[in-house]
């Protein structure tokens, strides 16, 4: 079994310099790591600004990190769609994976930021209606023909020229972020996975059962974005945290449960705290979840 072993970057809060994103993205790719994945905030309002408040912005820092790495997967963990223009987020993933060689990879979420969405000029209340169609539009300008129309309720497209398309065929894949059964369900129609916050096994399991008949006989991703904290010895709902070998059971029940990989953000201090846990994951935490998972 192949499962996803992501990053997620600190393009947010304190660490956030260009020094510390390419030293992690580098970091990842010797380490082995599948993907770094940048986090989506533009105008957050004040009242909602504690976490996100201080962000570099995401397609911009994913194409950057494409001229300074050569291998790894870059991906956006996860960018909110409803307040953006999809025509325009098509054009620019397009053209980061063409210029990456095909690397680029989206998680795509309706967001939770009133504010954010006013900041941006756009609708709050019928953002999940929106999602929908800008799915849809974002599969048929990545999948073609070169000159696409589209008239939905809430975007049209007239004979609009995607061209030169991304480089994967069909374009980069797509997961939709969220943790609601409505998010799940959006996912299995327009995407290629889920890609919720992780809470327990238990819960991750459920939510998949009640799933079970639209994931039989296909392909789809379920990974995870988890905090990871070495020191801890306790962490809320769905962080992993203890030494590598609790970790490694940690992850193994929630591959169990239906994971097919994670999107980490490592709990560290600094920069080189943030190195020093990544590595240890790669030396420890994984070799031993393989020898776990054969065990079981």
């Amino acid at each position: 079994m192949t499962w996803h072993w992501g990053i997620a970057l600190p393009n947010y809060g304190p660490q956030a310099e260009r020094l510390t994103l390419v030293d992690t993205a580098q970091a990842a790719e010797d380490l082995g790591f599948d993907a770094v994945w940048l986090t989506d905030h533009v105008a957050l309002p004040e009242e909602d600004a504690a976490r996100f408040g201080r962000i570099l912005e995401a397609i911009t820092g994913l194409a950057y990190l494409a001229g300074v790495t050569q291998r790894i997967g870059l991906g956006i963990s996860a960018l909110v769609l409803p307040q953006r223009n999809p025509v325009v987020v098509a054009k620019q993933l397009a053209t980061a994976d063409r210029l990456s060689g095909g690397r680029v990879r989206l998680a795509a979420g309706i967001g939770w930021s009133a504010g954010e969405y006013a900041n941006l000029g756009q609708n709050f209340r019928d953002r999940a209606r929106r999602m929908d169609e800008a799915l849809r539009l974002l599969r048929a300008l990545w999948r073609g023909p070169r000159v696409v129309s589209f008239h939905g309720q809430y975007y049209r497209v007239t004979r609009a020229v995607m061209d030169p398309p991304p480089l994967q065929p069909g374009g980069p894949p797509l997961w939709v972020a969220g943790n609601s059964p409505q998010a799940l369900q959006r996912a299995l129609f327009y995407a290629d996975g889920w890609h919720p916050n992780a809470r327990t096994p238990q819960w991750l399991a459920s939510m998949l059962q009640a799933q079970r008949a639209a994931l039989t006989g296909r392909p789809f991703d379920v990974v995870l974005r988890i905090r990871l904290d070495f020191a801890a010895t306790e962490g809320p709902e769905g962080a992993l945290f203890g030494p590598p070998e609790a970790i490694a059971r940690q992850l193994a029940a929630h591959l169990q449960a239906g994971a097919t990989g994670f999107v980490i953000n490592f709990v560290a201090p600094d920069p080189r705290a943030r190195l020093r846990a990544m590595r240890r994951f790669a030396e420890h935490v994984r070799p031993a979840l393989h020898a776990w998972m054969e065990e079981a």
